[in-house]
């Protein structure tokens, strides 16, 4: 890397080492640039490390495996159905007509081969939803990441090499043997796989990874960026890049300030890396970036269990299955239902924003899941499986009036919401919120039953039992707004000469819909790939 002024110089500077970032890289490498990666801490893979590590990408060759198709037509009028006048046509189908490819120079490009998933799209029944969208990188040799590998972020949420295909592949993963013998062979999965397959080959193919650099502010000549400033280890750095920066760098989640000033309520708690406080989106704004969809995350419910801890903070534990077996209900302080439990994360982790003008809150920021000992007995509860004993932060009671005051529900809400629940759970239907009705809702419930009863059961089998649930985000939606191009835009519409950004740093194309499992790395991979080959080819400023 030659230097000028005593100044590290490359061709193209990409801030994040998550899809986007590693995307970014590849294809800026590919189309022959020389290319860094500055990552913030001293761990590779970002937010996407932690995930499931599944793109959604409409039309992939990929689908006919699990015998579906897909058209440009379908995929778009199933985008635009989710819109609500926050999507703008140009970038959707930018990503519909270039996502397929991205995929296959990905798969050209890396030993990653993905898999599809027969998971439905979120919104199945919407005009253009279809399954099969959603694709698995599988499992990956970890090995292959040389003296990166003790580098590769872990997740609490998958903390043993699984794939998104074990569920449909009827792999028992919680047999110690199969487990057993994956970690015997070094093999990583899920977001790690994606993150280990995608920077094993940018190492290879000569990009540097620099760990412990915060980039915090963008160095610009005559309105073009040129590089970067930031820290490391509490020293001042500067990098110049002759082409290009690339901001994928995360969302703002971590940052309190920011999570006050732009989202629509708080949360409590993130599953993403600490050091997600937004300095992409600051350092754009700086720059005179135009900002959009700041009101927006990737929202979830969470649960929480005492004591444990993720990179120093309190740990949070994704609760999907929980709320979607049957033989569970979630309910407000008022002892009520206010959502189907077994639809997808993001629209319940926005029910719990609901504002009341009556009482002047939001009453479903504290709610609680429900269960009777029947659910207890069959399925697993956060890191609680059936055969174990009744851990200390799952609260119990031999009735469920007993259970609402141990809690401070309104028993009286309770009583009459499990009694009205249980009248037509007993016949599959759910008539309040339509839980089961969905594809969807029914791909995270038990397979052995059929129909609806795979969500919903009723709750009649004394003790009774409660855990809090809470919002949470994968991560924030926005940030600075950016071209087909990925470039990043100015406050009149413009580009900012030399600056692009993907993935979380950027401001979402989907605006407030979440299309499908994936619908956040999907995004981050293509107009990630879009950004590094774009950067690659701009004009040499030397």
């Amino acid at each position: 890397m030659p230097e000028q002024d005593g100044i590290e110089e490359t061709d193209v500077i990409v801030i994040g080492s998550g899809a986007a970032g590693l995307a970014a890289a590849l294809s800026a490498r590919y189309a022959g640039a020389d290319v860094v990666i500055l990552e913030r801490s001293e761990k590779l893979g970002g937010t996407t490390a932690m995930s499931g590590g599944v793109p959604w990408i409409p039309c992939n060759h990929h689908m006919h495996e699990v015998g579906t198709s897909d058209s440009r037509e379908a995929a778009l009028t199933y985008m635009r159905r989710q819109s609500l006048g926050r999507m703008d046509d140009e970038m959707i189908e930018t990503y519909v007509d270039q996502g397929a490819d991205v995929i296959k120079f990905i798969e050209a490009q890396t030993d990653i081969q993905f898999r599809a998933l027969k998971w439905p799209d979120y919104h199945p029944e919407l005009p253009g939803g279809t399954f099969g969208r959603s694709l698995s990188a599988g499992l990956f040799p970890g090995n292959k990441l040389g003296d990166l590998r003790p580098r590769l972020r872990s997740s609490l949420t998958f903390p043993i090499p699984v794939s998104s295909n074990d569920l449909e592949d009827g792999v028992d993963i919680f047999d110690p043997a199969i487990i057993g013998d994956r970690l015997e062979k070094g093999l990583v999965g899920v977001g790690n796989a994606l993150v280990a397959g995608l920077a094993a080959s940018v190492v290879e193919k000569g990009v540097r990874i620099l760990f412990g650099m915060r980039a915090q502010s963008l160095v610009m000549h005559e309105g073009a960026v040129t590089g970067v400033a930031g820290s490391k280890d509490g020293e001042p750095f500067e990098m110049r890049a002759r082409r290009g920066v690339i901001i994928a760098s995360g969302g703002f989640e971590w940052n309190a300030g920011l999570v006050k000033d732009l989202l629509r309520g708080p949360h409590e708690g993130a599953a993403s890396p600490p050091d997600n406080e937004g300095d992409g989106l600051l350092m754009a704004a700086e720059a005179g970036a135009a900002l959009a969809n700041t009101d927006e995350a990737w929202w979830m419910p969470i649960m929480k269990i005492p004591g444990e801890e993720y990179d120093g903070n309190p740990a949070i534990r994704f609760a999907v299955t929980e709320l979607t077996k049957p033989g569970s209900i979630m309910v407000n302080r008022k002892g009520q239902r206010f959502v189907n439990e077994a639809c997808n994360y993001n629209d319940l982790g926005r029910s719990f924003f609901q504002f009341d003008p009556q009482t002047f809150d939001y009453p479903n920021r504290e709610a609680w899941i429900i269960f009777h000992q029947a659910y207890l007995d069959k399925y697993p509860v956060l890191t609680r499986y059936p055969s174990d004993p009744v851990p200390n932060w799952m609260i119990q009671a031999a009735t469920l009036r007993a259970l609402a005051e141990q809690i401070g529900v309104d028993a009286d809400g309770l009583e009459r919401t499990v009694e009205q629940f249980n009248r037509s759970a007993r016949e599959g239907s759910d008539p309040a919120f339509h839980r089961g009705e969905s594809q969807y809702d029914r791909y995270h419930g038990d397979w052995s039953l059929e129909g609806a009863l795979q969500t919903v059961g009723p709750l009649d089998q004394a003790p009774y039992y409660a855990c809090r649930v809470y919002p949470g985000v994968l991560g924030t939606k926005g940030g600075p707004k950016i071209s087909a191009r990925a470039e990043v835009q100015n406050l009149r519409g413009g580009n900012i000469p030399g600056l692009y950004a993907a993935g979380n740093a950027a401001a979402s194309i989907t605006g407030m819909a979440y299309p499908g499992a994936g619908g956040t790395i999907g995004p981050a991979l293509v107009f990630g790939h879009i950004a590094g080959r774009e950067a690659a080819v701009r004009t040499n400023r030397r």
